[in-house]
């Protein structure tokens, strides 16, 4: 195990607080777990929680109008019809919800058989209880949790099983096309169709990286002082393969709507065509996954010159509560999801999409987020607080984590599905001219 960067430890007075600041860094890094920093209970994540939901809603009623967009955020029966719409989607998609919980499950399984035995899981418990109560564990959990409800489906990359399996399909894929007849790429239909190869290539150069940070003995915490290049590369290929993966469950999710996708066969080529927009889904649904990996490797090469400058109290801030201030701020554009899917995968149609989405259907945005956020939040404080009420073992605290993810993806895969259908909804709709306009039209001809 590594211990913490210079910056951050000589700062630190206790050797409880530089503790809890750690585990709280290996939940972040290992599980996409928000834990507090601190050695007391706090509502930090809900003050965090308030601020972007209420920043979000001012943002929709700029664009709606106070009167419209509070009409669509009390709209209870536009509400049961957005869910009951998101939910026929999920059925229509069988493959996506099968696989993402089915990896889960197996993920999550051989994650526990490699820690079952370790001291440090009944170590890292104490050390959490030591000065909160049960139900004040399991409501903080809650709460972080609740900023952070799309989690399990923008970070897929960290569930190794589907990313072996992603790296395989693509892989082949690329094969097949190097053993046709041979195309210059100036004459592709598809020049995006390099995604793929990025993709397959980056899957087994990151599984390798994860391999090696196991075996080297650095924890949950990423492998670095190296030659400083991973501070860029690494957070670049976690940023890549999460879109690579949130790419495939949104295609399957907007097919959905055309029909039932579960007999159909997968196009991969739509999900590589999908990649830019859904990289930028990622870094703007979950910041805080890619800065602070990046913040991490970059401070392991840091003097200690620099601990009380501008740049160790950033430093300090972004490895502490900065990660449940980024997702936060996150929930204003968490609506983005919906809006790539519609989209040809670029940067650009994303970017002009979101507003028209905010215009057309902020209010009811806004009550989804919030319905998400409350889901995953009680869901996640019920299961910390089944799980941790048994004796303190070396598994329970991990098995605490995992079964508040099994609750938080269903309501991920919910919402998710609810933002497809709410970038469906705002597409422009197309008009077909009157005989007296075609005919005033002085370029019809």
């Amino acid at each position: 195990m590594i211990g913490l960067p210079i910056v951050w430890a000589q700062a630190s007075s206790g050797t409880n607080a530089n503790a809890l600041a750690l585990l709280s860094l290996r939940r972040w890094y290992s599980s996409l777990t928000l834990s507090s920093p601190e050695s007391v209970p706090s509502l930090f994540g809900l003050w965090a929680w308030l601020l972007g939901m209420a920043t979000l809603l001012i943002v929709v009623m700029a664009f709606q109008g106070p009167k419209r967009a509070l009409g669509q955020l009390f709209d209870f029966p536009g509400h049961f019809r957005l869910i009951a719409g998101a939910l026929i989607r999920l059925r229509r998609s069988g493959r996506v919800v099968a696989v993402t919980i089915g990896m889960t499950v197996l993920a999550w399984t051989v994650s526990q058989i490699r820690t079952y035995h370790l001291a440090q899981g009944k170590d890292d418990l104490i050390l959490l209880t030591k000065s909160r109560g049960l139900g004040e564990l399991a409501v903080e959990q809650g709460i972080l949790a609740g900023l952070t409800p799309l989690r399990d489906l923008v970070g897929l990359a960290d569930n190794f099983p589907l990313l072996l399996l992603a790296t395989i399909v693509l892989f082949r894929v690329s094969a097949e096309r190097w053993s046709g007849p041979y195309v210059p790429l100036s004459l592709r239909r598809d020049r995006q169709v390099v995604w793929g190869e990025l993709v397959w290539g980056g899957g087994a150069l990151y599984l390798l990286y994860r391999l090696v940070s196991l075996a080297s003995g650095t924890g949950d915490l990423p492998l670095g002082g190296l030659i400083m290049v991973e501070v860029i590369i690494i957070p670049v290929l976690m940023l890549l393969l999460d879109a690579g993966l949130l790419s495939w469950v949104l295609v399957e999710l907007r097919n959905a709507g055309l029909g039932d996708t579960g007999n159909d066969a997968l196009d991969t080529n739509e999900v590589v065509r999908m990649l830019p927009g859904a990289m930028l889904t990622c870094l703007a649904v979950l910041p805080a996954r890619y800065l602070a990996t990046a913040v991490l490797l970059a401070t392991l090469d840091m003097p200690g010159s620099v601990t009380n400058s501008l740049v160790g109290r950033y430093v300090r801030w972004q490895l502490n509560w900065g990660l449940a201030d980024l997702q936060g701020a996150a929930l204003v554009v968490a609506g983005v999801a919906g809006v790539v899917a519609w989209t040809r995968g670029t940067v650009g149609g994303t970017v002009r999409g979101y507003p028209r989405l905010l215009a057309a259907e902020g209010g009811h945005l806004a009550a989804l987020l919030t319905l998400a956020g409350l889901a995953a939040g009680t869901l996640s404080a019920l299961a910390y607080m089944i799980v941790l009420s048994l004796p303190a073992q070396t598994w329970v605290l991990a098995a605490a984590d995992g079964y508040a993810h099994y609750a938080t993806l269903p309501v991920g895969l919910v919402t998710l599905a609810g933002l497809v259908e709410l970038g469906e909804r705002s597409l422009p709709m197309a008009t077909l001219a009157s005989a007296s306009e075609a005919g005033s039209d002085p370029t019809s001809a």
